[in-house]
């Protein structure tokens, strides 16, 4: 049987206080009550992480270390204990002020030992004339899930190609592109996982989704949901795009 789509809402830092936050989450579950067949998840700040109820809810960044002298770090046990589920690793927002391969895949070991689910980010700068944006893909995930293969089960991966980040609709990615994309991804994951365990894991898209493009994006690109951004932090353009994943 089929996984449901499923939808992550980023709220990055739009979301800043606890009274919008529950406000936001109370009037998306009355929603969701009309929309059948799509999974919601919700990634908060640390701040607001653990007052939000009935609703399933992760981090947007963890820290590569279990413990120790780390200031301002946030580790995966910590997260866990502050009700987190999954967490995002590897956001293109991240590795531009800090986080190399390297750090991601430390950081995907660290959710896996508290029992978190990876949302493994990756994606290009540019789209390159000489194809080599497919190696960058590659070795982002390659590096990523080194050891990794008892986590198939449960990796969820986002790709979010930087290029098309902020932009509109028209001219973000497209769907034959993305389902371009999607293969490439799928067959590199067969490569590092094995066929069987690269099947179970679900390929979302994060690059400038609304609900004028969302629909095509799934039925033509072939991927199994969204990671949404700044349309996330408005509860009615959120809801534009889960109802355009329900047709």
């Amino acid at each position: 049987m089929a996984k449901k789509l499923l939808v992550i809402a980023n709220w990055k830092m739009y979301v800043q206080s606890q009274e919008a936050a529950k406000a936001y989450v109370a009037g998306l579950k009355r929603k969701l009550k009309t929309i059948g067949g799509v999974e919601v998840w919700l990634a908060p700040s640390f701040s607001i992480l653990p007052l939000l109820k009935g609703i399933k809810v992760g981090a947007q960044a963890v820290s590569a270390h279990a413990d120790g002298a780390h200031t301002g770090e946030v580790s995966s046990a910590m997260l866990k204990a502050a009700g987190a589920s999954f967490v995002i690793i590897g956001h293109s927002e991240r590795r531009a002020v800090s986080d190399t391969n390297e750090a991601v895949h430390e950081q995907l070991v660290r959710a896996a030992e508290a029992g978190l689910v990876p949302v493994l980010c990756v994606g290009e700068q540019e789209r390159t004339q000489d194809g080599s944006h497919w190696n960058f893909i590659e070795e982002q995930l390659a590096s990523a899930l080194r050891g990794a293969q008892s986590l198939a089960g449960k990796l969820v991966v986002a790709y979010e190609p930087v290029w098309a980040i902020g932009k509109s609709a028209q001219d973000a990615m497209q769907a034959e592109e993305l389902q371009e994309t999607v293969i490439f991804i799928r067959k590199t994951l067969a490569e590092l996982l094995g066929r069987t365990d690269a099947l179970k894991v679900r390929i979302l898209y994060g690059g400038s989704v609304e609900g004028d493009n969302a629909q095509k994006l799934l039925v033509e690109g072939g991927v199994g949901g969204f990671l949404v951004g700044h349309a996330s932090a408005t509860l009615d353009d959120f809801v534009a795009i889960l109802k355009q994943c329900k047709k």
